[in-house]
């Protein structure tokens, strides 16, 4: 067949340029996605890589002992640099000493038994067993639950090294159970052009995944960025409000009701002034790590704007939002927030409003809660109330400016 004829330096050089290329890809990727961890690891990784299959191609028997050293060691540090750029991808601690230990294991295995006492199998053999065996480790630490469509990537990674480490027990067996005579990395017999074909497929397929996973890392920042908030790490507005959309349209559905409820910082601007932006930012961190504590997994914290924050309580009443509110009004008033030799403390004022009244969208609902949150600044702040008592009070009020002189 012609595939058993392709001569394995020829395939060692191709899969060197391609590996070099894809190096080249990876480290402007690293460039433009300074903050993506463990690209920098790769674009390295594959450059060692390619260096060793390019220093690879060129070697005879009996090897030069410069080639030998200097493959085994571009070897091993491709390798190595693979798993620890998992590692940092995944945020993980990263032993930076493991691609030197993986070159040097290469490298006296290379040493001992390509020059001193020259052994092709055992070479060969324990070669593919450090590879494959590492690949092992990092398929296993890639195939993991995700969401998409980081899994696609993922998983197209750690397919990847899962079958090169299949292929790498295949060529051990191989090599184990043929003639001393004819082991050689360059025989043109066997499954051997196999290996290396393969092998060249499964490194571009692993380099084209890490620009996969970097490129869906980036869209989800990207994302992350256009729906949460910066400081407190809470949605923004405009996400909740369309999430408040989503809820009220099920909420009309079942019959449940939405609550939404409105909180304010009192006397924030007076924090600024007095200690500073970064303190009342810090204020807000605490505010906001404060709610994500007490909340329900199914209710939606946002920052609203400026010292303004915002909670979706989905299959909630007002009376139910109450409790909640309360709770966290107190939390808050007995809160401390260290700052500079200072402790900072407040209230916060807290507006409800729910579904079950004459609120027709989101919109209205928040202007209901809105209206309420105001009603407790007015009464003098590190209050709660509820959009029914608001208008409650606002009925009362007019009916006693409308009633008669004399019945006044």
């Amino acid at each position: 067949m012609l595939m058993f004829a392709v001569d394995p330096r020829t395939v060692l050089l191709v899969c060197a340029a391609l590996n070099l290329l894809l190096a080249g890809m990876l480290i402007l990727v690293s460039m433009q996605a300074p903050n993506v961890k463990g690209v920098r690891q790769w674009a390295l990784a594959d450059l060692c890589m390619g260096l060793s299959m390019a220093l690879g191609s060129q070697v005879q028997y009996p090897a030069s002992p410069i080639y030998a050293i200097i493959g085994a060691i571009f070897l091993g540090l491709s390798v190595g640099l693979v798993y620890t750029g998992v590692l940092a991808f995944k945020g993980e601690r990263v032993r930076r000493w493991i691609p030197a230990l993986v070159a040097g294991a290469i490298l006296f295995n290379n040493y001992i038994f390509g020059i001193i006492y020259f052994n092709a199998q055992i070479r060969i053999s324990v070669n593919f067993m450090i590879v494959g065996g590492i690949y092992a480790i990092c398929a296993r630490a890639l195939f993991i639950r995700i969401e998409q469509p980081l899994r696609t990537a993922y998983w197209l990674a750690a397919g990847s090294m899962g079958l090169f480490s299949l292929i790498a027990i295949a060529r051990i067996i191989t090599v184990l159970n043929s003639p001393a005579q004819d082991v050689s990395m360059f025989t043109t017999s066997g499954i051997n052009p196999l290996v290396l074909l393969f092998t060249t497929l499964l490194q571009m397929s692993m380099s084209f995944a890490f620009i996969l996973l970097v490129n869906y890392t980036l869209s989800h920042q990207l994302n992350e960025l256009a729906t949460t908030d910066a400081l407190t790490g809470l949605l923004n507005r405009r996400n909740l409000e369309t999430l408040a959309n989503r809820q009220l349209t099920h909420s009309k559905r079942t019959g449940e009701s939405l609550a939404i409820m409105m909180i304010d910082v009192d006397h924030f601007k007076r924090i600024n002034d007095q200690y500073g932006h970064q303190a009342g930012d810090e204020v807000l961190r605490r505010l906001a790590g404060l709610m994500q504590s007490i909340v329900r997994g199914n209710d939606y914290l946002a920052r609203y704007g400026g010292e303004e924050f915002c909670i979706l309580l989905p299959a909630t009443t007002e009376g139910q939002a109450y409790v909640l509110a309360e709770r966290l009004r107190r939390l808050y008033a007995e809160l401390i927030v260290p700052w500079q030799h200072h402790a900072l403390g407040g209230t916060i004022s807290i507006g409800i409003a729910d579904s079950n009244g004459d609120a027709e969208d989101i919109p209205t609902l928040i202007a209901h809660a809105d209206l309420a949150l105001y009603d407790a600044k007015r009464r003098g702040r590190d209050q709660v109330i509820t959009y029914t008592e608001y208008a409650s009070e606002l009925v009362r009020t007019k009916s006693h400016a409308d009633a008669p002189d004399h019945a006044k």
